[in-house]
C-alpha cells in the first residue's frame, strides 16, 4: 500500500514545537483496514532541531480523512467530521481546562483524556472554509507515551470499564459546567461545532438496505428465528433512525459533548508494574454531537465489555459514572441539586432504549473476522460486514445484548 502524502507539514506543527523546528520526517500506516474507518491514520517519525540546535525524534500521528477510500468519505462526511475533531483539540479541551484553572484546581488535576495536539487544518488554502483531501489533525504518537490500544476481540473488564466510566463522566460534566458558567462563549464557539450526525443521509439507498437486510438475518440468528423478538429490536432500530432526523437537541441537565462512538478501538490506557491500568486517552471524535450523555454510557457498556461483567455490574456502572460525575460537577463550583440520582436513572431508561441498536449494528464491525479483511484500505467497504454472517462470536455477543438490553428494560 502506497502511504497517502502529507504537504507541507511544517507549517501544521511549527507552532506548536516551543520553538523547534521541523527537519524531516517519515510516515506508515498506522491502523489496518478493519481497524478504523472514517479516517485514514500514519504514524510520523519527526526530526525536531530544538532550540539549543540538538536533533531530537517526536513520534506523532496524522489523522487524515479517508482519502484512499471514495465511499467511506462519502458515508462519513469529512466536510463536518474533520471540523467537528479539529474543535475538540482546538477549543474544547482548553476552555475546559481554563475554567478548572479559575475553579482553583492545581494543573496535575486538568482533564487530560485526549492526546497531546500539534495542529490541524482543513487546507492547504489557509482561507478555505470546506474541508478538502489535504486537511490533516496531528497528535501526540500514545503508543510511544506508553499508552496502549484494546483488543477489539477482548472485551473489557470491571476494572477497565470502572475508568472509562468514571474518565467519561468527566468528560461529560466539564462541557456541562462550560455552558452553565459561560453561556455565551460555549453558545458562541463551542456550540455550532457539534450538530446532530445522521450517517443515513449520505450512506445511499442500496448501501443502507442492504445494512438493514444484514441486520435482520444477524437478528435471526441470534434469536433463533424467533419474530417477535427480531420486530421488536427492528422497532427500536426505526426508533433509532427516527432520533437521527430529529432537530438539534436543546440544552437541558443532561446534554453535552457527546463521543457518540465511544468503544475498545477509541480508547488507549497506560498501566502500572502490575499490569492494572491507570490512566487513559479517547480518541476519533469525528462525529461528537451535542445530545444526551447517555448515549456514550450505553453504548460504551453494551458494545465494550464483557458480557458477564455488565450483568454483574450494570447498576454498579451507573452509579460509578453518575458519583464522578457529580464529583467533576462540583469540583468547578456547579450546583448539583437538580441532579439527582433517580433523575438521571429516568434518564438512562428514556435514552437507553433509543441507543440500543447502535451497539447491536457495531457489533458485527467490532468482533469482524481480521481474515475476511482486505490488505488495502481503498478496498475496504460494505461487503466486509457480509462476510461475518452467522459469525459464532457475533451471534453470541448479539444474543447477550438482546437479553441483558431486556433485563435491564432498555428494549
Amino acid at each position: 500500500m502506497s502511504v497517502p502524502k502529507i504537504e507541507d507539514l511544517k507549517s501544521v506543527v511549527q507552532p506548536y514545537l516551543a520553538g523547534g523546528e521541523l527537519q524531516s520526517y517519515s510516515t506508515r500506516y498506522l491502523t489496518k483496514p478493519g481497524d478504523n474507518y472514517g479516517s485514514c491514520m500514519l504514524a510520523i517519525a519527526a526530526k525536531i532541531k530544538t532550540l539549543n540546535g540538538l536533533i531530537e525524534e517526536l513520534p506523532l500521528i496524522a489523522k487524515l480523512p479517508p482519502v484512499t477510500n471514495d465511499l467511506y468519505w462519502q458515508i462519513f462526511q469529512p466536510e463536518r467530521t474533520c471540523i467537528t475533531e479539529n474543535k475538540m483539540y482546538e477549543i474544547v479541551v482548553p476552555e475546559i481546562q481554563l475554567l478548572q484553572l479559575e475553579a482553583g484546581l492545581s494543573k496535575d488535576k486538568l482533564f487530560d483524556a485526549l492526546p497531546g495536539y500539534y495542529g490541524s487544518r482543513i487546507s492547504l488554502d489557509p482561507n478555505a472554509t470546506k474541508v478538502d483531501r489535504n486537511a490533516v489533525l496531528v497528535q501526540e504518537n500514545l503508543q510511544a507515551s506508553g499508552y496502549r490500544a484494546g483488543n477489539r476481540h477482548k472485551m473489557f473488564d470491571f476494572v477497565h470499564a470502572k475508568l472509562v466510566l468514571e474518565y467519561m463522566a468527566q468528560y461529560h460534566a466539564l462541557p456541562i459546567a462550560l455552558r452553565i458558567k459561560k453561556s455565551e462563549l460555549f453558545a458562541r464557539t463551542l456550540r455550532p461545532y457539534f450538530n446532530r450526525f445522521n450517517m443515513n443521509t449520505t450512506m445511499g439507498d442500496e448501501v443502507k438496505n442492504e445494512m438493514r437486510r444484514e441486520v435482520h438475518e444477524d437478528l435471526q440468528l441470534a434469536t433463533n428465528n424467533n419474530e417477535e423478538a427480531v420486530n421488536e429490536i427492528l422497532e427500536r432500530i426505526q426508533m433509532y433512525d427516527e432520533w437521527l432526523e430529529q432537530p438539534e437537541a436543546a440544552d437541558g441537565l443532561y446534554t453535552s459533548l457527546v463521543h457518540c462512538d465511544m468503544w475498545i478501538n477509541n480508547i488507549m490506557f497506560k498501566y502500572d508494574d502490575r499490569d492494572q491500568p491507570t490512566k487513559l486517552k479517547f480518541v476519533d471524535f469525528q462525529i461528537a454531537q451535542y445530545e444526551s450523555f447517555v448515549h456514550d454510557i450505553i453504548f460504551f457498556l453494551f458494545s465494550s465489555v464483557d458480557c458477564t461483567v455488565l450483568e454483574d455490574n450494570f447498576e454498579s456502572f451507573l452509579q460509578i459514572y453518575y458519583d464522578a460525575f457529580i464529583h467533576n460537577l462540583q469540583e468547578v463550583q456547579i450546583n448539583t441539586d437538580d441532579y439527582s440520582y433517580d433523575g438521571f436513572l429516568n434518564e438512562v431508561r428514556r435514552v437507553g432504549p433509543i441507543e440500543i441498536p447502535h451497539p447491536i449494528f457495531m457489533t458485527k464491525v467490532i468482533l469482524a473476522d481480521s481474515s475476511t479483511l482486505p490488505e488495502d484500505f481503498k478496498d475496504l467497504d460494505m461487503t466486509t460486514l457480509s462476510k461475518n454472517r452467522g459469525l459464532k462470536t457475533v451471534t453470541k455477543r448479539l444474543e447477550d445484548i438482546l437479553r441483558l438490553a431486556k433485563k435491564f428494560k432498555l428494549v
